[in-house]
């Protein structure tokens, strides 16, 4: 079982700027996220993507700043735990939090704080013949950019917004 001060759902940004948070009181932090990678949305849609919204940063490339904030909390050692999502929450009697992973990891923590963001991206497919077909890589349909310079120079037909 992994012990920590405080278990975070969601390694997207808010989650990764509550471990700084944290750890500027000293507390020990743990995330949970059901993506192979931290950063969320930001990596898992639109890492080259400039984001204008960020205070401090007239202008950031989302995997700029994913990075930026993983080195920022980097000096308090959180633990991760990637590629699996936060199934159970139980109370305990003692104030404490039992959290449940769908493979089955249990972390005990004192406290639990969700940091969801839009959750599991799941695109809306067109309903196509052979799609899947094409959905293999390099065959022709994405849905998402991860990398602008993949479409440079090319022909391509955008659906959907």
């Amino acid at each position: 079982m992994i012990e920590t001060d405080i278990l975070i759902i969601g390694a997207g940004p808010t989650g990764l700027f509550a471990v700084f948070e944290a750890g500027l009181l000293k507390l020990k932090c743990h995330i949970i996220d059901g993506l192979p990678q931290p950063g969320g949305q930001l990596t898992e849609l639109y890492p080259k993507k400039p984001i204008f919204d960020i205070p401090g940063f007239p202008s950031v490339l989302a995997g700029d700043l994913v990075d930026n904030l993983m080195e920022q909390i980097k000096q308090f050692q959180p633990g991760f735990t990637l590629n699996e999502k936060a199934e159970t929450i139980e109370k305990r009697e003692d104030g404490t939090f039992i959290v449940t992973t769908d493979k089955g990891t249990q972390h005990h923590a004192k406290a639990v704080a969700i940091a969801g963001g839009l959750g599991s991206f799941e695109p809306r497919k067109p309903i196509l013949k052979d799609l899947e077909f094409y959905e293999q890589e390099d065959k022709g349909v994405e849905y998402f950019v991860k990398d602008p310079e993949k479409f440079r120079n090319k022909k391509v037909v955008i659906s959907g917004g």
